[in-house]
This record gives structure tokens, sequence and C-alpha cells, in this order.
């Protein structure tokens, strides 16, 4: 019979023999492909041929390949050895179906060696392709697609940055594509962006960042299957040139816009009765000029045109150009809006009563106080001439935040809390200094007549979810 110290020998042998085992060799070569493709780029699964002869050609079947060379101002000579880089890997790969293709490069590549790798990996059946090629002192350079990559039907998911130019074919067929992501490039003409996004049956995440040199006046956004749109207008524009934006989605449920409205712009919605969320950011004026009322009132036109939609978030600009329209924002109402997020400032209480007067079933209001003029001791609150109808109907929730505890913050928290018939519970906090400053100030609240016996009232710190002072 084989005694303990003997068993605890023979169990340390086989501990020592099993360490010396290459476990992850003896894998086979998809497991070890897939493990491989996690790797940032494929320069780095190249590096792995050196460790034996069996990974010596594993990388060349890795279905990812992934090609950054984004470092400003490389050397032509440095260029040189990245393309030969890509160029040996493509030759090398045996992936007849490349899941990924990204490349990420600027700085002297070859245009033709960029088209040329992306009708390789159109030719191998790409899913997923990122093009980012930015000539930080050649901006002249403009790379145009390859006329395949508009007709590849495997492709998923499409990203294009930077100096590259589209100019579609007359015929466009990308039917598997899913989400398309176009920053800062330029278009051939306005037909360009209308025959891309309706060769796409079946696209639901649009991406668009414009230029200001784009080539485009009137931007044409037309998908009965689109789900979710950002889209973020040029940070400057040619002066005295009109451009629209014209948008008919009936499927949108996500949206997130921004723009600036001190150029000349239309934007048209069309057919957006599904919309869930929508994000609105616009700028009224790059200056301390006052916008034109015309600017301002076709912004009103905007927002009133998302009444269907069920959270609506409008930034403090967006509040700050609304301010200058001579159009009423409640002349529309918002049935189907149940949460409204805001940021505004004192001289934005009028628009942030017609939201709430428009928004007829709102159930949870969350409003940030921001400061655009100089603050003012006097009180520019004005208590509307009704009750807004979802303060005795529907708010049950409303979160204050930014506030500095003056006159202006006080009427308004003081109108709701005597109107809200159902308010179940008020979020404040307070950006004064000084603990002595918030519980003042929390004493003012506190003592305010509340029509909800179940209203809770909470003070929390800035920014922070615990709280300071509690009384319901």
């Amino acid at each position: 019979m084989e005694n303990p110290s003997q068993k605890r020998l023979t169990l340390s042998s086989e501990m020592d023999a099993g360490a010396s085992v290459d476990r992850i060799s003896s894998l086979p070569d998809s497991v070890l492909c897939h493990i491989l493709s996690f790797l940032p780029t494929t320069k780095y699964a190249v590096g792995t041929s050196i460790l034996s002869k069996r990974w010596k050609f594993l990388w060349t079947g890795v279905p990812y390949l992934l090609f950054d060379d984004d470092r400003v101002h490389k050397s032509p000579e440095r260029v040189r050895k990245f393309e030969q880089f890509v160029n040996k890997v493509l030759l090398l790969s045996t992936v007849q179906n490349i899941l990924k293709f990204r490349l990420c490069g600027n700085e002297f590549i070859e245009p033709f060696y960029v088209n040329a790798w992306i009708s390789t990996a159109i030719i191998r059946n790409v899913r997923v392709l990122k093009v980012q090629v930015f000539y930080y002192c050649r901006a002249d350079v403009v790379i145009e697609l390859p006329s395949c990559l508009f007709t590849c039907r495997t492709l998923e998911d499409l990203e294009l940055w930077d100096n590259l130019d589209i100019n579609t074919p007359n015929l466009v067929c990308l039917p598997r594509l899913k989400r398309l992501t176009l920053s800062d490039v330029q278009y051939r003409n306005d037909e360009s962006v209308s025959k891309l996004i309706s060769g796409c049956p079946i696209l639901e995440f649009l991406d668009i960042c414009r230029c200001s040199f784009d080539n485009v006046t009137v931007f044409v956004i037309s998908s009965p299957s689109l789900k979710q749109l950002r889209f973020r207008g040029p940070d400057d524009f040619p002066e005295n040139l009109h451009y629209k934006v014209a948008i008919n989605t009936p499927a949108l449920e996500s949206l997130d816009y921004s723009n600036h409205i001190w150029q000349h712009i239309g934007v048209n919605f069309q057919n957006i009765t599904s919309l869930v969320r929508a994000k609105i950011d616009v700028e009224a004026f790059p200056g301390d000029d006052a916008p034109q009322s015309a600017f301002c009132n076709s912004l009103v036109e905007l927002v009133q045109a998302l009444h269907g939609v069920k959270i609506l978030t409008l930034s403090q600009k967006t509040m700050n150009a609304l301010s200058y329209a001579t159009t009423c924002l409640s002349t529309r109402r918002f049935e189907g809006l149940t949460k409204l997020v805001v940021g505004a400032g004192c001289c934005e209480w009028t628009c942030l009563q017609d939201l709430v007067e428009a928004a007829v079933n709102l159930e949870v209001l969350d409003f940030t106080k921001n400061w655009h003029r100089e603050h003012t001791i006097e009180s520019c609150w004005r208590d509307p001439i009704e009750v807004p109808r979802c303060l005795i109907t529907s708010l049950k929730q409303i979160s204050l935040e930014e506030l500095e505890g003056c006159e202006d913050e006080l009427a308004m928290i003081g109108y709701i809390l005597k109107h809200g018939s159902v308010l179940n519970r008020m979020h404040l906090s307070s950006k004064v200094g000084g603990l002595s400053t918030k519980f003042q100030l929390t004493q003012k609240i506190l003592l305010f007549p509340r029509r909800s016996p179940t209203c809770q009232i909470a003070f929390c710190r800035q920014a922070g979810p615990r709280s300071l002072f509690s009384k319901s």
C-alpha cells in the first residue's frame, strides 16, 4: 500500500508534467484564430508567428483584418512600410469571408492602395467595413470610393470617415446593410446621399456628421426601415447659402439632432409617428448677437413636428434659441410625451411653461438651471394664466438641478407644489455654497403648501444621489 508521502510525490510529479504542456497550442486552429481576433490590430496577430512553426501562418486564418496607422505626420518611408505590410497581409490571408476590415490611416497613403484594399475586402465578402483616412497636410486629396462598394451584398455595418468622396453609381444595392456611419465625408452631389440611403432596404442605424464642404444643399434621409438616427450639422457653412434637411422615416424610434439655426436651414420631418426618444441640440447664434426670429420660428416648427415623441430632451442652447421665437410652442399638443428633459435659464421660463402646457400627459420633468445672461435678483417667473393640464392629472415626478435659490426658482417650485395634484416626488439639488445656505433654502421650500398629500421632497447634493434633507 502506497504511503501518504509517496502519494504527495506522485501528485507533485503529475502537476509538474502538466505545467510543461502547451495547452494553448493543442487547441484547434479555428479556436486559436478566434482568440487572435480579440487582439487590437492585425499587427499583433502577425507577431505571434515567431512563437513556433505551428503559429507561423496561423494568423492568416483570422477573419478580422484591422490596420491602424493613424499617427500624425509620419514620414513617407514609414507610410510605405505600412502599405507593404497591408499588401502582404492581404496576399497571405486565406480568409474568404472577412468578418471585419478596418483601415485607419493618414499622411501620404496612396489613394490607389486604399481603393485596392477596399475592393479586396469586398471580394472576400466583408461584413463590417470601417475606412478612415485623413490627410492633415493634403486637405485637397479626396479618395473616390470604388463603385463595387455600393453593390456589396454581404456588408452589414459600414463606416466612412474624413477624406472620402461618395460618388454613387446609378444602382446602389446594399441588401444586408443595417448600420451606416458617414462622418466628414464629401458627396458628389445631393443625389449621392439619397441614392445611398435608399439603396439600403433594411437600414436601422444611421449616423451623419456633416462638414462644411460636403457639396450637399438638400440632405434627404428617406428610409422605411430606419430606427435610429444621429444627425450633426456642420460647424460652419458658406454664407448666403440656403440648405435643407428632409427626413422621412416612418419607423424611426430614436433621434439625436444637432445643428445651427443662425445659418439658413430648413428641416422637414415627415412620417415620424413611431418616435420614442428625441434629443435636440440647436445653437441659435455663434456670438452675442440676437438671432433672427425667423430662424428661431423654424426651430419651433422642428420641435412641434416631434409631437408624438414619448421622451424629449432639449439642450440649454435649444431652449435659449426658442426664447427668441415669435411663435408659441403650446399651439401644438404633445399628447404622447411622458418625459421631458430640458436645460434653461431665467429668461427661458416662458418656453418651459409652453412645453409643460403642450405636454398634456407629462409624467416626468427633469430640469437643469443654466444662465446665459446677467443674473438679476428680480424674479422673471410669471405664473401661467391657466394651470397646465399635466400638473393636475399626470405629472408625478420632477427633478430640478443646479438651483441657486433665486426668487424665480422659488416661485416656480411653489407654483408646482401648489397645483401638482398627483405629484409623488420632487428631487432638488442646489449649487449654492455652504451647508447653512442650503439649510435656509430647504426651510423655505418645505414651508410651501402642497396640493398632493403624497408628495415627497428630496434635497440632494449637486450631481449626487445622497439626500441632505427629506420630508414628506
